[in-house]
C-alpha cells in the first residue's frame, strides 16, 4: 500500500473513532486492530482491497475494468496469506475485541470483522480466471455484464465505481433487480461456490452483525437458498460442476424473491462515498 493510501486510511480511522458511536472501544482491541495495519504485520502481502489500492483506485462513475484487471493480475501474482495465518488472526480478534463486540460498535468493529472473516473467499473469488474466455477474471466478466445491461450495485449511484462492483460480485447474492440468464453464469456460480464452502469449512467464530446476530451459516443458508431457486444450482461442488443458465423463462425470474441476509444488511461496501464503512475496512487494511 502506497504511503499517500496510508495517510488517508489514518484520517478515515480517525474521524471514525471520534464519533460518539465508537466511544466504546477499548485502548486494546483499538492497538491490536492498528497493528493489522502495520506495514511489518505479516499480513500485509495478502489484504484484499489495500493491496487492490482502494479507495484511490476508483472514482464515481468509473467503469475502467481493464485497469481493475490490471490491478487484480499484480494482487494474484502476491503470495496468499495461509489458513494458520487467518485463525490467527481470528482467535486474537476474540482475544483483544470480545468485550467490544456490541451494538454501538456495529458501525466500524462489526464491519471490520466482516471484512476480516470474508477475506479469504474474497482473494479467491476476485483471483478466479474464467479459462474460456482468455483467462479473464470471473469477477471482470461478471461486472463487464453488470455495466452492459445498466445493472448498478443495488441499485444505488453511490455504488457506481469499481470497488461498488467488485463487492456486489464477491460473491452476487441475489437475482434482485436482474433475472436468472444474468445471475446464473458459470462465474457467478463458481464465485458464490467458493464462499459456500469457505461458510461451511470455517464457521465464524464471531458474530458478522452484532444487531441482527448474522452469522456464517445464516449467510451460507441464504447464498445456498438464492442459488438453488433461481439456478437449480447445489453449492458445495467442484466449480466446474456449474454451468449457466440460458433462459428468460418467468418462472426463472428470481428478482422478486426474498433478499438474503446480507443485502438486506446493506453488506456492499461499495462507493467512495461509504465513509464509515471506508473507516472500517480502512482500520482492518484488507
Amino acid at each position: 500500500m502506497k504511503t499517500s493510501s496510508a495517510i488517508a486510511a489514518i484520517a478515515l480511522v480517525a474521524a471514525a473513532l471520534s464519533s460518539t458511536t465508537e466511544a466504546a472501544i477499548s485502548p486494546g482491541c483499538n492497538t491490536y486492530l492498528t497493528s493489522l495495519s502495520a506495514a511489518s504485520n505479516p499480513l500485509a502481502k495478502c489484504r484484499v482491497y489495500s493491496a487492490l489500492g482502494f479507495p484511490g483506485l476508483t472514482h464515481t462513475n468509473d467503469h475502467d475494468t481493464v485497469k481493475l484487471q490490471k490491478a487484480l493480475t499484480e494482487y494474484c501474482a502476491q503470495p496468499a496469506c495461509t489458513t494458520e495465518q487467518y485463525a490467527g488472526v481470528f482467535k486474537d480478534l476474540q482475544t483483544n475485541c470480545a468485550a467490544d463486540m456490541v451494538l454501538e460498535n456495529q458501525a466500524t468493529l462489526g464491519a471490520t470483522l466482516y471484512m476480516w472473516y470474508l477475506s479469504p473467499p474474497q482473494r479467491e473469488a476476485v483471483c478466479l480466471q474464467d479459462t474460456t474466455k482468455n483467462s479473464t477474471s470471473c469477477v471482470i466478466e461478471s461486472i463487464n455484464e453488470m455495466i452492459a445491461r445498466g445493472h448498478i450495485p443495488n441499485a444505488n449511484k453511490n455504488e457506481d465505481d469499481l470497488y461498488g462492483y467488485l463487492q456486489y460480485v464477491t460473491p452476487m447474492m441475489s437475482a434482485k433487480d436482474t433475472n436468472a440468464t444474468a445471475f446464473c453464469t458459470s462465474c457467478n456460480q463458481q464465485v458464490a461456490n467458493i464462499f459456500s464452502n469457505y461458510y461451511t469449512k470455517t464457521p465464524s467464530t464471531f458474530l458478522l452483525n452484532f444487531d441482527q446476530k448474522l452469522d456464517s451459516a445464516k449467510l451460507n443458508g441464504d447464498l445456498q437458498y438464492q442459488y438453488k431457486t433461481s439456478c437449480k444450482a447445489e453449492l458445495g461442488k467442484d466449480g466446474s460442476a456449474f454451468k449457466p443458465v440460458n433462459t428468460t423463462d418467468p418462472k426463472n425470474d428470481n428478482s422478486k424473491k426474498p433478499e438474503n441476509a446480507a443485502q438486506a444488511l446493506g453488506f456492499s461496501l461499495g462507493g467512495v462515498a461509504a465513509t464509515v464503512m471506508a473507516a472500517a475496512a480502512a482500520l482492518a487494511m484488507l
